[in-house]
């Protein structure tokens, strides 16, 4: 079974390689109302906020997004006691990066995460259709229609240069040890992407607090 799965990977590795770049398919703007805040997950008033700055199109954040944030989820997020900020530091391919970070901002705060969910589980898919314009077009139309958004809405944001704006503001007030991705931010500081890491220093801040006990 594996060397036919090989056998069927090769050959469309082949075939990916023969084909004939083609440019991609004409788009007219639309009117479109993207979300230019700050994306989170969990609760606004949580009592410790972790900053992550990561990037759709880097391998060790999908990774990160697959082993270690469901854990992270279950016994910080869901729980109330963290806010998850989401900062997108783009990564090479940047412009697929960026264009990333546009449909999931248009598609809305409430299908933020839904899109970036998206991004990273088709990964590999995305950027290895970057080397045919049209065929990375297409994958990035049928990402934005999976999400409620329309080849002309998913042209117009992508092209926005307000949207760029949004994410080089973000990077710009990134804090100056901010270099690679992911980075976890914690009261200000630099926090490996490990559970073990991470758990010790939100614990530390959840204890930081709690309320002081009452004077006897």
């Amino acid at each position: 079974m594996k060397l036919v799965r090989l056998a069927i990977a090769s050959a469309a590795l082949v075939l990916a390689a023969c084909e004939q770049p083609r440019e991609p398919e004409a788009w007219k703007t639309v009117e479109i109302t993207p979300f230019l805040g700050t994306p989170y997950l969990g609760q606004q008033d949580a009592p410790v906020v972790v900053t992550e700055y990561a990037s759709t199109t880097c391998g060790h954040c999908r990774a990160f997004h697959e082993q270690v944030f469901p854990e992270l989820k279950t016994k910080y997020i869901d729980t109330g006691k963290i806010r998850l900020d989401w900062v997108v530091m783009p990564t090479p391919p940047q412009a697929i990066s960026l264009a990333g970070a546009a449909i999931a901002r248009c598609a809305g705060e409430d299908k933020f995460f839904a899109v970036i969910d998206d991004l990273f589980k088709n990964q590999n898919l995305i950027i290895e259709a970057g080397a045919n314009p049209w065929r990375l077009q297409k994958q990035l139309r049928e990402l934005g229609a999976r999400h409620g958004l329309n080849a002309d809405q998913v042209g117009t944001c992508i092209a926005d240069p307000a949207l760029t704006e949004v994410t080089r503001k973000f990077v710009q007030e990134s804090p100056p040890f901010v270099t690679s991705t992911p980075t976890f931010v914690i009261d200000g500081k630099d926090v490996d992407q490990t559970m073990e890491a991470l758990s010790a220093a939100i614990d530390a801040e959840l204890a930081k607090a709690q309320p002081a006990p009452p004077a006897q």
